[in-house]
């Protein structure tokens, strides 16, 4: 499988993943007003809910390019807190919690799986949270939960399941109010039976080693424009840092090499953060961005709003007086929700 396909598998169906398997509400206090205290507990009830309800249906996922407006169709079903997704082309993902797999022309594969996360850190250090007005989705009534950055504009939406907690929507908008990327369902049954989830037989999923600090060479910040980060883990080809805000979550895939625009995937296009030239990619599940410095190919991956994750990544490359270039791969389960 070549990394653009492999890519393009990965982040259409993850963006499904981020619905069925809800946002990690970390230690949040949720504010200050009766409001902001209710819509936190709605994200931390929705933590748990996928574990709580099987459920079925079809989902859109809709997403900006630098081409246009995308949208997928995609089918999910949740059996005793596994979930199986599947795409129109057939393309598909099962996770566990444990484990990931991901099918395309070739048949299946196993995922190298990041280390647990420990907590993360309080949203509301960086977001305002908030309801918004009733909601009915895919039939079923529903509440808004609103993130709204420090000018009061909204970063994100999620539309939370009155009845059982689950999230059956999310959109992440831009500075002026654009929706990037959503995923929605647009039919579900809770509660109908499911049948059981298994692995693909014979196909191995490993875990990725923790590391306590990364070898000589990389660079792993504490913490960057908000971002603090929680794991970090070898693979083998490099290291991976997984960082959070306690809303968002940012993967950087740090490589030894040379970075070969050639090999790159189409659909990119080349802009500058911290001075430096660079390539993004509009995935439906977040934005990817990719650059070098001193030998090292630098991977960026993250499901915030294009605003936030450029000035992430201008923080980070700075930091590291990097130059940014490209993206090569996609890792599943942003902000935890695998």
């Amino acid at each position: 499988m070549t990394p653009g396909r492999r890519s393009a598998i990965v982040a259409l169906c993850a963006a499904l993943v981020a619905v069925a398997w809800p946002i990690a509400a970390g230690n949040a206090s949720g504010g200050d007003t009766a409001d902001a205290r209710e819509a936190a507990r709605l994200v931390r009830r929705a933590r748990n809910a996928a574990d709580r309800y099987d459920f079925s249906g079809t989902a859109r996922v809709s997403w900006a390019t630098a081409s246009g407006r995308r949208h997928e169709q995609l089918q999910v079903r949740d059996a005793d807190g596994a979930v199986e997704i599947v795409a129109a082309d057939g393309a598909a993902v099962i996770d566990d919690g444990r484990r990931t797999y991901l099918h395309e022309r070739l048949g299946w594969t196993g995922a190298l799986i990041e280390p647990a996360p420990g907590a993360l850190p309080d949203p509301t250090r960086h977001w305002d949270l908030a309801t918004g007005a009733p909601a009915t989705v895919a039939g079923r009534p529903a509440t808004v939960v609103v993130a709204t950055r420090a000018d009061g504009t909204p970063a994100q939406r999620l539309y939370v399941d009155d009845a059982t907690g689950l999230v059956l929507g999310r959109e992440v908008l831009g500075p002026r109010g654009h929706v990037q990327r959503s995923v929605r369902f647009e039919t579900v049954a809770v509660g109908a039976p499911v049948a059981a989830i298994t692995a693909p037989h014979g196909v191995h999923s490993g875990t990725a080693d923790k590391l306590t600090s990364v070898p000589d060479g990389y660079h792993a910040p504490q913490s960057v424009d908000g971002y603090e980060l929680i794991t970090r883990s070898k693979h083998p080809d490099g290291v991976l840092l997984f960082y959070s805000d306690g809303l968002f979550t940012a993967s950087v895939f740090e490589q030894k090499g040379e970075l070969d625009w050639g090999a790159l995937p189409s659909g990119g296009s080349d802009t500058r953060i911290a001075d430096t030239s660079s390539r993004q990619y509009r995935e439906p599940s977040g934005d990817v961005l990719v650059w070098q410095r001193d030998g090292v190919v630098y991977t960026c991956v993250s499901d915030a709003p294009s605003d936030v994750v450029a000035s992430m990544v201008d923080d980070l490359a700075a930091a590291d007086r990097s130059t940014v270039q490209s993206m090569v791969d996609f890792v599943l389960g942003p902000f935890g929700w695998h």
